[in-house]
C-alpha cells in the first residue's frame, strides 16, 4: 500500500488544464492564452486530509478564479501580477485562494498550491480554541503578516520534503496526521480565517490581550529560530517585565515556558513526520534545544513518551506501510 495518491498532467489543451484544476478550483477560466504556446504541467500529491499540486505555466496567460476549500498557493513567475478585485497582491508571500476575483496575468508562472480538509481543519481550530462550533472562514488572501506567512512557507517545506523522502510514510494514520496537524496549526496561525484570542475564544482583546496574542504570534512565527524572551519583548516594544505580567495574568505562566512548549510541539510533530534520515539530536537542535539530555527529560514530560519512542514508532510504521 502506498502513502501518496500521486499523478501528474501535461498538456497544451486550456479545457484539460481548466478540468485537472477543478478539483482544487472549480471556477477558473483562463484569457489571453495563445493556443499555440499555452502550456501546463501539473503535479497531484494526496494524503489522507491534504494534497500538495506543484504547477507550471511556460507561455503568457491569464487567469480568474474562485473556490470555496481551503487552499494556500506560494508562486513565482516572470511577468506575475496577482489581484483580489482591484487590490494588488503581494506574491512574494503565500496567499490564500479567495472564493471569487483572484485574477492573475503572467509570461511564466511557477506554483505549489496546498489543498486542506475544511473538516479537518476545523477540528485542529476546535481543538485549539475549545470551541466546539468554530468554522475557518475567509477574510482576505494575505497573511496576517510576513513572519507569519514565512512560517508557513518553513512547514509547508518541511511536510513536502517528507513527502518526496518517504512518501510510503504517509500511509500511516500517525504520520499523515502529524504533518497534517503542522500544516493546520501553521494554516490557522498565518492567516485571518478564525478570530481568535489567546485561549482561542472568540472575543474582543483588552490590552493586554492584544499583548499576548502579538507574543504568540511572534513566537510561532520564529520559534524555529535562536529567539529569547527579550528579543520579543523588543519586537513588540514592551518592557520584558511588562511582557511577564502579561503572560503571567492571560496564560498563568511565562513567556518562556509558552514558547518551550511551541517549540517541543514543534519537535514532536516533525519528529512524527521527518524523512527517516533526520536524527533526534538535527531536529532538536533546529528547534532550539542543544542540551540533548535535558530536551529529552522535558520532552517525556510534556509527552509521556521519550524522543526516541516518538521515532521508533514512526519507524516501525514505515517497513510495515512498504511491505504492504
Amino acid at each position: 500500500m502506498v502513502g501518496l495518491a500521486r499523478s501528474a498532467i501535461d498538456t497544451r489543451d486550456p479545457e484539460a488544464a481548466r478540468d485537472a484544476f477543478a478539483p482544487m478550483v472549480p471556477r477558473l477560466a483562463f484569457g489571453r492564452a495563445d493556443p499555440s504556446e499555452f502550456r501546463v504541467r501539473l503535479r497531484f500529491d494526496a494524503a489522507p486530509s491534504f494534497t500538495v499540486i506543484e504547477y507550471a505555466f511556460s507561455a503568457p496567460a491569464a487567469s480568474v478564479a474562485g473556490a470555496d476549500d481551503l487552499v494556500v498557493i506560494s508562486a513565482k513567475g516572470r511577468g506575475f501580477d496577482l489581484r483580489h478585485g482591484r487590490t494588488p497582491v503581494d506574491t512574494s508571500l503565500p496567499y490564500l485562494q479567495a472564493p471569487e476575483g483572484l485574477a492573475a496575468t503572467w509570461d511564466a508562472v511557477a506554483a505549489r498550491a496546498i489543498m486542506l480538509d475544511r473538516a479537518g481543519v476545523a477540528a485542529v481550530a476546535r481543538a485549539i480554541t475549545g470551541d466546539a462550533e468554530v468554522e475557518p472562514g475567509f477574510v482576505t488572501v494575505a497573511p496576517r503578516s510576513a513572519e507569519l506567512g514565512r512560517h508557513w512557507q518553513r512547514i509547508a517545506h518541511r511536510v513536502r520534503e517528507a513527502m518526496l523522502v518517504a512518501p510510503e510514510a504517509f500511509a500511516e494514520p500517525l504520520i499523515a496526521a502529524a504533518a497534517f496537524n503542522r500544516l493546520a496549526t501553521a494554516y490557522l496561525h498565518a492567516f485571518q480565517v478564525v478570530a481568535l484570542d489567546l485561549e482561542g475564544r472568540r472575543m474582543s482583546f483588552g490590552a493586554r490581550s492584544r499583548t499576548v496574542r502579538a507574543a504568540v504570534d511572534h513566537m510561532h512565527a520564529h520559534a524555529a529560530e535562536p529567539i529569547s524572551v527579550q528579543d520579543i519583548a523588543a519586537a513588540l516594544h514592551i518592557s520584558v517585565r511588562g511582557l511577564h505580567s502579561a503572560f503571567a495574568a492571560e496564560l498563568g505562566q511565562s513567556p518562556s515556558e509558552h514558547l518551550r512548549g511551541i517549540r517541543l510541539a514543534g519537535v514532536r510533530d516533525e519528529l512524527r513526520f521527518a524523512p527517516p534520515d533526520q536524527g533526534i539530536a538535527a531536529v532538536a537542535r533546529r528547534w532550539g534545544f542543544a542540551h540533548l539530555s535535558r530536551f529529552a527529560g522535558t520532552y517525556a514530560r510534556e509527552f509521556g513518551e521519550l524522543p526516541s519512542e516518538t521515532v521508533g514508532a514512526r519507524r516501525r510504521a514505515v517497513p510495515t506501510v512498504a511491505r504492504g
